[in-house]
């Protein structure tokens, strides 16, 4: 197949409005900050991709790191090669892009890179990928702490009426065993709750918490201790009663690898737009398969679902609208529990002109 050359690079800011502020152990948010990357070719195709957090306003460092570094690394490349420009990109930035907004970028230019390459193949990047499974279980997320006892049984129930069997809430209040308790009572013995707690305690409390869980039968414990210290993680997970998950704050294969060889965790959670994009999220999928880890994945279940449905451990996509409707120019909808993998070439998503105008950061 003949060369196809970046020729350009499109970085944009959006501020991307929620119906309401939302807030975890982390803080409260009232908007998604998020930047969306364009890769034009000289065959005509775009390939979008992009990176996004519950508020803050990254994105006005990663705009102009993406075009002042980034992007003229691989203008003039083959998009052909991602593994390369993927490369090409990280390679004189190691020390920038250890951790953090620098692998924030290269992610988001990295989906924009294989999106291309779906689109000039005409496959979707899910069966370039290896096309395991094409409807990808999801688990329902939020419990959000502003939410009100009411307002989070309806939200759980909400999630039930799509045929999904899974709810992921937050703890790391002095309230986790009533909103525990809520649930449980309301939703029966079958459901699947899973307890997120944001980094929130020390390792002492965390196994207080999870044996609180266990009592509920709780699935897994999420994030119960800050991030930067697997000693810690693993240190749960050697005597917590229920699962532990962990991956959204974690970096590239490395990191990951970590996560496995301190037996630190049950689930694999990386997030497509801060691990290093769609080539370093394949190869921590073939670390969950070779350690026998259950892969799901951070947020934007639009990007997540082409690649959890590649890989063979591929678990659940987590399932929470955060971009506004009619922002995308397909919708991505639940059906008895599952997602369909897009089958439009590439990972089908793409912000409609709409929207990259309207909610535009000047």
């Amino acid at each position: 197949m003949q060369p196809i050359t970046v020729t350009s690079v499109e970085a944009t800011a959006l501020e991307l409005p929620l119906a309401r502020p939302i807030s975890s152990a982390l803080g409260v948010y009232p908007h998604v900050d998020c930047t969306v990357v364009r890769v034009h070719t000289d065959d005509g195709h775009v390939g979008t991709g992009f990176t996004a957090c519950l508020g803050g306003h990254a994105s006005a460092a990663i705009v102009p790191y993406i075009d002042r570094e980034l992007a003229p690394r691989i203008i003039g490349e083959n998009v052909l090669q991602p593994e390369q420009l993927w490369h090409r990109m990280w390679s004189p930035n190691k020390a920038r892009q250890r951790a953090g907004l620098g692998v924030w970028a290269l992610s988001a230019v990295d989906i924009a890179i294989w999106d291309c390459v779906g689109k000039a193949a005409g496959l979707p990047l899910h069966t370039i990928l290896g096309g395991y499974q094409q409807l990808v279980p999801v688990y329902g997320s939020g419990g959000w702490h502003s939410l009100s006892d009411d307002d989070l049984v309806e939200e759980c129930r909400g999630f039930a009426e799509l045929g999904i069997g899974a709810y992921k809430y937050k703890i790391g209040t002095d309230r986790d065993r009533e909103r525990t308790a809520l649930l449980r009572q309301e939703m029966g013995p079958e459901f699947v709750l899973l307890a997120d707690a944001n980094q929130k305690f020390n390792v002492r409390e965390a196994l207080e918490s999870a044996a609180m869980l266990a009592e509920y039968g709780v699935a897994w414990i999420e994030e119960p201790v800050v991030a930067d210290s697997t000693d810690d993680l693993a240190a749960v997970a050697r005597s917590s009663p229920v699962p532990t998950a962990a991956g959204e704050n974690n970096y590239f294969r490395w990191g990951f690898r970590e996560l496995c060889e301190r037996n630190a965790v049950d689930y694999l959670q990386p997030d497509i737009a801060r691990c290093g994009g769609v080539t370093e999220f394949r190869k921590i999928g073939a670390l969950a398969d070779s350690f026998g880890l259950s892969l799901t994945s951070h947020l934007w279940h639009e990007l997540s679902i082409s690649v959890v449905g590649a890989a063979p451990s591929g678990w659940a996509c987590e399932y929470v609208e955060l971009i506004p409707e009619g922002a995308l120019t397909r919708s991505f909808d639940v059906v008895d529990g599952h997602l369909a993998v897009p089958d439009v070439p590439g990972h089908g998503v793409e912000f409609t002109t709409e929207a990259l105008t309207s909610y535009r950061v000047s």
